[in-house]
This record gives C-alpha cells, structure tokens and sequence, in this order.
C-alpha cells in the first residue's frame, strides 16, 4: 500500500475441524475466522453446513467474472440479505439485479485508478482514531 500503511491483516482461519456447535460460536463471533484455512488457500472453495452453503473466491479473475462479468448468474442469497439488511440496509452489499446494477454504477468511480490506494491512508487513519476512541 502507498503512503507507509501497512496491508490490513487477514483474521486467522481455523485449522481443521470443529463441531458444528462450536463452529456457530465462532461464526457468531467472527465469520471471516470461523471458515477452515483450506477455504482461503483455494482458487475457490465450497463450504457446506447443514444449514447453508457458502463460497469463496480467492483468484482476482473469478472474483472479477462473479462481481463484473456474470452478477446475474451469481446471487446474493436470500439469507444473506435477511440477515446484513438490518446493519446495511438495501445496499449493493445486499442486492441483486437491477437494483444492484443501478447501485454498482453510482460506486464504481470511487474504485477506478488507484482511487481506493490513493484514499486508503484517510480510511486508516480514521481507523485508527475510532480505536483510540473506543480504547
């Protein structure tokens, strides 16, 4: 990263298996570190629960070919939006089809040429401030 930020760390996945008890403690807890490491050492991964079914996209084209090239034929899913529309509200985070293609185009400038680079150390610092704030 430019401007002597550091790379925002990765959570620590877990290794091996767990029950799936202690597996929803974790998820409750920390999605991004509840999921198995082998999930983020794969191009993509599936992960199935008795409950749902998650993916995950590690290689830049795919994620590029699932958010740019194909939207329509990768959904977001119902339980998805269910359970983030209360935080985020009806956002692209959370949308799909029109509606999210109205709302990707109205972002999109914000990401284009080193924009996100270039505004990384303000979205840091601020960061860092609420640490502070909280701590």
């Amino acid at each position: 990263m430019s401007g002597g930020c550091p790379i925002p760390p990765k959570p620590a996945s877990r290794e091996g298996k767990v029950s799936l008890w202690r597996y929803a403690r974790l998820f409750r807890r920390d999605i991004l570190s509840a999921q198995p490491a082998r999930l983020y050492r794969a191009w993509m991964a599936e992960f199935r629960t008795p409950f749902f079914r998650s993916f995950t996209c590690n290689d830049p084209e795919l994620v590029d070919l699932v958010l740019r090239g194909r939207p329509d034929d990768f959904p977001k899913s119902e339980r998805l939006r269910e359970g983030l529309a209360p935080l985020l509200g009806n956002s692209v985070f959370v949308t799909n089809g029109e509606t999210w293609k109205r709302q990707r185009r109205i972002i999109d400038p914000a990401f284009e040429g080193g924009r996100l680079r270039d505004t990384f150390p303000a979205m840091w610092a601020a960061g860092l401030a609420a640490v502070e704030r909280l701590g």
